[in-house]
């Protein structure tokens, strides 16, 4: 079998053959009048930028800037910037962009750590740079100021055209911060060579030409955003700026890529949920789009289809690099037809390979783990006065010791699939992500403890709810509040990097050796409410509407809007009800909604609103829901002499797969424990066993089985009435799934490729439940109603939600045509009911293949509203339609009237049970808050 691993010991050709901005003076030479930057208030020809860049470097130049000189921009997003950029790379000095949205004590770290001989500010920015900010006995950087109009910066440089010097491709090019260690912002140091080659290979790998309208909508400080300026002006296209109101509004953002008919985007994932937010509220499509580059964070396949949806021309690369490498490495070409479900960060990109080696340095094979180094001659030269740190991270490679071969030591983890891409895997140290941005702990941590009333204090990020939070854990000297914690940090951190929530204690606990121990930090998922009060000021009215709404429908005391409504615990009941609120308040849910974080959501609360008669998408999964109940009600009830339809229930297994990994499989995966599927079989198995305890007290005797719902594996001659063997069955079938899910192997193997695996362990379950019925344990008498009879459908469900494409939906479809379709023939034949089989119609065949390509149906709106009431309320009409028939009878004693009655008073049961339950969970909480330390200090 041929090995697609790539080849460590292969030799990587280097080039360093021009600078930069070499490829760009070309462009201006051949086409002058060609507009090169588009912004708000700005127009610039290659001609204009090529002067204003010159007269720039020659200002530097005449007023005494040498080659080992460095320059601070500190700029908003704006055209001046780019002429910045330009000046200082022409005139041989290494600059660094500071975004003037930086808290002043960050600029100030920077300005201080490179000591520049000029600080250039751009788009009417000011800085105050006092004495905290400079080196004692060192002379203040000279402020120069660049006017954001082509003419006024050409006048203000037009005596400034001296001839300038020669810039050799290998010196430093600029220097790019991040996250540090040592509580301070380390510089990364890059040449020119690395954009030059990694521009080179982009243009021509993607088709990229001058007809292209490029997008600079990256991070100002970060390092795509060197390939957003560059990459167009190498090859004479437009680069077009946003004003940065518009980047943070998306629907501004929305109208904004469609009038300048963008066609290229370098973008992060949270950038792109804020694109597709405002598309969706505006009803835009994209059509001039042609690349979306994705990077800065894991791509979710939710986010992919969305994408592909307002801009169905484009074609998505993820893109995977670090700072240090110093631009993207790898790059995959994500195929809509494909398994999405983990999409890979891909190969190398020319001359440049990702090596996932394992702790004896070798190269790890399919399906192992391990750190993803990066190897090519087109690296950063290393950190900015940090020669150890340099050393730790940029090793030689370990298959060939050769001194010149260098490797970047990412600290991601990942495995090779099977034709040689990478996949990632998670961080193996103290790095993390926030939002597309790297941070390391030990920054904040620093940061934090300078703080006059803090004596000690540890940062973790906590993803307890599959989203990435940062939490401080501090010792004070004195009573001090969150917010004036959280004031202080904002003026010297960026907002991402600020805690969204302080925990105070008394000390921090240490291991035996002296060390800080984690593990014995209390766990802040009881203590969440400072967090989510905290969002709560933040929010508007309607958005505060929400909140309330939702935490009353999941039961719970209060809300994070930070989570999304799957990280907040939402499964297939109240999600129905979570969506009719949502769509009451912003009108039309855009697709995946569940997954947006709750504060995304708030945004667009208010905008539009829902009129009871318009036309509302019902999920057919809901639809089915509501089908399947009334029907068994109607077959209960005997509505009919004769009821024909059957499989009803299995639909309702079918349903509940789909909802557990739509609602819970990331979840159990990302915290590495079932815990939300206890939480699932506690809400359906406590309403169960009090209601069956009730009426066995009332009506009957009380049968232990029962109490311990496992009255299904007894013949109904022992049980008597009132068994309710669905909610065993379901409740049996979750157990029986999440201890297999519990094991962290089993869970790896699913995430690897979740369509095919399921798919067939669907099959396997249903040959294992002829295998048992024929040689093990014979379940027809108790009419098979046991797991292993319906552990297959519920299997396929899963399957079923992660089937995107046409093809996998052509195999689950066959699957479940040959899985359930089979299960109907060996109860036919198996029994010889050929003939009264005849009478009978299973309706879960139709149920699932409708589920699988059909998406929602169109309904009213008030009919929509009536079916979500049915639906969310389905397990308390299933366990009270008898006891509602009786009553029924007492009134009317009409079959109709007592299926209405049963249906109607389901749903009142349901009400009045949730409203008793956020009753005592509120109470509980208040009371637990009362007794306990409080170790969580609200937010004033």
């Amino acid at each position: 079998m041929q090995d697609h691993r790539p080849n460590p010991t292969l030799n990587l050709e280097y080039c360093a053959d021009r600078p930069i901005f070499m490829d760009f003076l070309q462009q201006a030479q051949r086409s002058p009048d060609a507009i090169a930057v588009v912004s708000h208030d700005a127009t610039c020809s290659y001609r204009q930028l090529e002067q204003i860049s010159h007269g720039i470097a020659s200002f530097l130049k005449v007023n005494g800037a040498t080659e080992s000189d460095r320059v601070v921009i500190v700029s908003n997003r704006c055209a001046g910037m780019v002429y910045a950029m330009l000046g200082a790379l022409r005139a041989g000095l290494t600059f660094t962009v500071a975004d003037v949205a930086y808290p002043p004590a960050r600029i100030g770290q920077i300005i201080r750590m490179l000591k520049p001989s000029f600080v250039l500010l751009c788009g009417g920015v000011t800085v105050d740079l006092d004495s905290e900010h400079l080196e004692a006995g060192r002379p203040a950087p000279r402020i120069v100021s660049i006017a954001e109009n082509p003419a006024d910066s050409l006048r203000e440089f037009a005596f400034h055209q001296h001839a300038l010097p020669q810039v050799d491709p290998a010196q430093p090019a600029y220097i790019t911060f991040t996250s540090g260690s040592t509580g301070e912002p380390k510089g990364i140091v890059a040449t020119h060579a690395p954009l030059v080659h990694f521009i080179e290979w982009h243009t021509q790998r993607h088709s990229l030409s001058k007809d292209d309208c490029f997008s600079l909508l990256s991070g100002l400080g970060h390092d795509p955003v060197y390939r957003d300026v560059f990459t167009p002006l190498s090859i004479g296209a437009k680069v077009i700026v946003p004003a940065q109101s518009t980047v943070i509004d998306p629907v501004a953002l929305a109208a904004w890529i469609q009038k300048n008919a963008i066609s290229i985007i370098h973008l992060t994932p949270p950038l792109g949920r804020l694109i597709e937010t405002g598309a969706t509220l505006q009803g835009a499509r994209f059509n001039a789009l042609r690349y979306l580059f994705w990077g800065g964070d894991a791509l979710g396949i939710s986010l992919f289809e969305q994408m592909c949806v307002i801009a169905p021309n484009a074609v998505s690369v993820n893109f995977y690099g670090t700072t240090e490498t110093p631009q993207a490495m790898a790059y995959h070409h994500v195929d809509p037809e494909a398994d999405n479900s983990r999409i890979p960060l891909g190969k190398g990109i020319k001359n440049a390979q990702l090596l996932v080696v394992n702790d004896t340095r070798q190269l790890v094979h399919e399906g192992e783990v391990g750190e993803i180094l990066i190897r090519s001659p087109y690296l950063a030269q290393g950190y900015w006065e940090d020669i150890a740190q340099t050393r730790e991270k940029f090793v030689v490679n370990p298959f060939t010791n050769v001194e010149n071969d260098i490797c970047y030591k990412t600290g991601d983890l990942g495995t090779y699939l099977s034709d040689g891409r990478v996949s990632f895997l998670g961080r193996g140290d103290s790095q993390v992500k926030i939002r597309g941005h790297r941070i390391e702990l030990a920054e904040i941590e620093g940061a934090l403890s300078k703080h006059p009333l803090i004596k000690q204090c540890v940062v973790l990020a906590v993803n307890d709810n599959a989203l990435v939070r940062l939490v401080a854990y501090c010792v004070s000297i004195n009573a001090v509040s969150t917010g004036e914690l959280r004031e202080y940090l904002n003026t010297r951190l960026p907002e991402y990097m600020v805690p969204a929530l302080f925990v105070f204690l008394d000390a921090i606990p240490l291991t035996p050796n002296g060390k800080i121990d984690r593990r014995a930090l209390p766990r802040i998922a009881a203590n969440t409410e400072a967090a989510s009060i905290h969002c709560d000021q933040d929010l508007s009215p309607l958005a505060l509407k929400l909140t309330q709404a939702w935490a009353e429908i999941l039961q719970v005391p209060r809300i994070d809007a930070n989570l999304t409504f799957v990280e907040l615990g939402g499964d297939s009941l109240s999600f129905v009800q979570a969506s009719m609120v949502l769509e009451e308040l912003i009108g039309h849910l855009p697709d995946q909604w569940e997954m947006t974080p709750v504060h995304e959501l708030c945004g667009l609360a208010g905008q539009t609103s829902s009129s009871k008669l318009a036309i509302r998408a019902m999920e057919v999964p809901v639809l089915l829901r509501v089908i399947s109940i009334i029907l068994i009600v109607i077959g209960h009830l005997h509505l009919f002499s004769t009821w024909s339809v059957v499989g009803e229930t299995t639909v309702l297994f079918l349903i509940s797969g789909i909802s557990l990994a739509r609602f819970q499989f990331q979840a159990i995966n990302e915290r590495g424990n079932v815990r939300t599927l206890v939480r699932s079989v506690v809400f359906i198995a406590v309403p169960t066993i009090l209601y069956t305890l009730l009426n066995q007290i009332l009506f009957d005797q009380v049968h232990w089985q029962t109490m311990l719902l496992i009255s299904n594996w007894f013949p109904p001659t022992m049980m008597g009435g009132f068994a309710y063997w669905y909610v065993e069955v379901l409740l049996q079938m979750i157990v029986i799934i999440g201890f297999v899910l519990s094991f962290e192997r089993v869970r790896n193997i699913i995430v690897a490729n979740p369509f095919r695996c399921l798919v067939l362990a669907a099959c396997a379950l249903a040959v294992a439940d002829i295998v048992i019925s024929a040689f093990l344990f014979d379940a027809s008498p108790l009419y098979n109603r046991v797991p292993q009879h319906y552990l297959a459908v519920m299997v396929l469900g899963m399957a079923v939600h992660y089937a995107h494409s046409s093809a996998q939906k052509w195999i689950v479809s066959a699957v479940a045509v040959v899985v359930m379709g089979g299960e109907d023939l060996l109860a036919i034949f198996g029994t010889g009911a050929q003939e009264v089989a005849k009478d009978y119609v299973d309706i879960a065949i139709p149920a699932v293949l409708s589920l699988i390509w059909v998406k929602s149906i169109p309904v009213p709106g008030f009919i929509a509203r009536g079916l979500a009431l049915v639906a969310s309320s389905t397990l308390f009409i299933y366990l009270t339609h008898f006891q509602f028939q009786s009553l029924a009878r007492h009134i009317v004693d009409l079959p109709v009237f007592a299926v209405v009655f049963a249906v109607v008073g389901g749903i009142g049961v349901a009400y009045g049970w949730n409203k008793v339950v956020r009753i005592v969970l509120v109470r509980w909480s208040g009371a637990g808050k009362k007794s306990g330390s409080d170790t969580v200090e609200r937010v004033a």
